[in-house]
């Protein structure tokens, strides 16, 4: 069970990190609140000092001076990455008579840090009765934390966990590209870059074997076969090439395709999600299902393998075999090279 410590010191943890990232965009001068990091301040400060505070912006596009208000229970806050004394003051100057009255508690929420000291003298502070200690960051808001319920600091460690993640990438940083350090290309594979061959290669070893080939055929189904393997997934073309290596019986004709059957395939292969890989590799027409063509025989994939009307399949693998080739290098990183 966790501990009310345990619980604490996960919850300051977690706003350190925000509050330092938000410190680094601040020596930048990028003052700007994403939506969500202030919701994330909304939600948090409702927990800790149960209040019912919404998005005064909701209700009043850019309402001046406040972010959030309880007007039940008289709460406001404007939340800022600017720790200036001159942002507080502005903030207070664009705060009319009715939200005071409203309002009377107001703090300004610093996502950050706020500055060590604060003056305030003359108006509006004097109006407003505002003191340097309602001037908050994440470290004023931790020191409420310590009353509360263990059940509420449950709460509030699972809702700041979940959502920390998210505030901290809309606090990062863009590169002069504008690039930031969480980008969807991060998770996305890269599309490889297939190197091709004329092959000549090919067309000078069956040559020297006495086995003349049309090379033209030959490098048109080396283009052909590439494109449809860059197009798919690294894992499903490692797939293809499982299929390859541990294809069934050797053909009984020239014209006839490789093929394995779909039993052994799936007592072989422990892998996730075989069939979104069978469904892809269909989908590029590098394979298809057929039905057994004897009674009691399996079912089982053919592959489809380009220029196989001409014999190319046969080729390509009595070239990988005389020369020891590693199919992993063509049919994975779709490096050609060798052909």
């Amino acid at each position: 069970m966790l501990t009310r410590g345990h619980l604490i010191g996960q919850i300051v943890d977690d706003l350190a990190g925000i509050a330092a990232q938000a410190k680094q965009r601040a020596r930048l001068h990028l003052f700007d609140i994403h939506t969500h990091v202030e919701g994330f301040a909304k939600e948090v400060l409702n927990r800790v000092l149960t209040l019912g505070l919404s998005n005064l912006n909701a209700q009043r596009s850019n309402n001046p001076g406040l972010d959030l208000g309880d007007a039940t229970k008289g709460w406001a806050f404007q939340v800022t990455a600017d720790k200036s004394g001159a942002k507080v003051k502005e903030t207070l100057e664009n705060i009319d008579e009715e939200q005071r009255a409203r309002y009377p508690n107001i703090r300004i929420l610093i996502i950050g840090e706020k500055q060590g000291t604060y003056t305030f003298t003359g108006e509006p502070y004097e109006r407003f009765g505002f003191k340097p200690e309602m001037v908050w960051d994440f470290n004023d808001v931790c020191s409420h934390i310590m009353s509360l319920s263990i059940d509420a600091l449950r709460d509030l460690a699972g809702y700041v966990s979940s959502e920390t993640r998210r505030v901290r990438i809309e606090l990062e940083i863009p590169d002069d590209e504008g690039r930031f350090p969480t980008s969807i290309d991060n998770f996305i594979e890269a599309l490889p870059k297939p190197q091709l061959s004329d092959a000549s290669k090919m067309e000078a070893h069956f040559a020297a074997k006495k086995e003349p080939i049309d090379r033209g055929e030959a490098e048109k189904a080396i283009v052909e076969l590439s494109a449809k393997l860059a197009a798919l997934p690294r894992l499903t073309r490692e797939v293809f090439k499982l299929l390859i290596e541990r294809r069934d019986e050797e053909l009984t004709s020239f014209s006839e395709d490789f093929r394995i059957s779909d039993p052994k395939l799936r007592r072989i292969y422990h892998g996730d999600d075989l069939d979104g890989d069978l469904a892809l590799l269909s989908e590029a027409d590098l394979l298809d299902f057929n039905e057994p063509h004897d009674s009691g025989g399996a079912y089982f994939w053919r592959v489809r393998f380009p220029g196989r009307g001409n014999g190319f399949h046969l080729l390509f693998i009595q070239y990988v075999k005389d020369l020891g080739l590693n199919l992993r290098k063509s049919l994975v990183t779709l490096d050609f090279s060798d052909f």
